[in-house]
């Protein structure tokens, strides 16, 4: 579940390069792509044509591509209603899941929005799903500000978390077990890549990872943070003992009075999951 764009974040677009190499290698199988709303306020709409644009450069042009829901499970939460066409593609969803010979892994590197659907409106048994990888979650009072330039004054969001809040409440308070994440700490210091890095590894992303690091200097970020691409740890052999996974208690709590108010907590109450919290030295 990808909410990739082309002129903005572009860590999802390394992360389906990433994904195709471990294919290419035998570590997994890539049985779909499905597109949801998420970064730059895109539409799942636009997540779609963005992945029709972009995938084939990036080695997935022959995998299948699915349109995920355009409503939040935020959403029909409190419509207690779903959309007639956001049930098809579910629906489709559902039955490439229930199509697979082994073990599905859903790899969530937007909004965990599908996988709460999925499960909360019975389209898939918690049999039939492995582990959810996602990205998200913080220490109480950590903060994602780099106290550099005008990083002082701006803090971004946890993106992904707030995106779809209830629908990552849904999964840790009903699928805990389910629940491998990578957070903050994950993908910055060391684990960040440089606009020329990727250029050289993945030429057609130059000129996005020229204009992105251009970006996220202006915020007092020195590299690209690559936390979703970091998710493709679960599959390799030290992955998970790299990136400091471990069991620890979740929770979703409203910590400020912001309009982001509703943040994912570790290590102080709640469910147990597997988050990942090493930094990069």
């Amino acid at each position: 579940m990808t909410d990739l764009t082309i002129d903005g974040e572009i860590d999802d677009s390394i992360s389906m390069h990433a994904y195709r190499q471990l294919e290419l290698a035998g570590c997994l199988r890539v049985i779909g792509v499905v597109s949801i709303l998420g970064n730059g306020n895109s539409t799942t709409a636009q997540i779609h044509r963005n992945l029709e644009r972009r995938l084939p450069a990036l080695g997935g042009g022959l995998w299948r591509r699915l349109r995920g829901p355009d409503e939040r499970y935020t959403t029909v939460l409190n419509k207690r209603a779903e959309k007639s066409a956001d049930i098809e593609r579910l629906r489709a969803i559902a039955e490439l899941i229930k199509s697979a010979t082994e073990p599905v892994v859903i790899a969530e590197l937007g909004p965990v929005t599908v996988s709460a659907r999925l499960l909360s409106g019975g389209y898939v048994s918690p049999a039939e799903i492995e582990k959810i990888l996602a990205v998200g979650g913080r220490v109480r009072n950590e903060s994602f500000a780099t106290n550099r330039s005008l990083g002082r004054v701006f803090a971004f969001r946890d993106m992904n978390v707030s995106e779809d809040v209830w629908a990552q409440d849904f999964l840790i308070r009903h699928h805990p077990a389910k629940l491998w994440m990578v957070t903050y700490r994950t993908g910055i210091g060391a684990r960040a890549a440089t606009a020329p890095v990727i250029a050289q590894t993945i030429p057609s992303l130059a000129a996005h990872a020229k204009s992105r690091a251009r970006t996220l200097r202006m915020i007092g970020f020195l590299g690209i943070p690559t936390w979703d691409t970091w998710t493709t740890s679960f599959f390799l052999r030290t992955g998970s003992s790299r990136l400091g996974c471990r069991s620890i208690r979740a929770r979703l709590a409203i910590t400020s009075n912001s309009p982001n108010s509703m943040r994912l907590l570790l290590g102080d109450g709640g469910r147990t999951i597997t988050a990942c919290t090493n930094v990069a030295n």
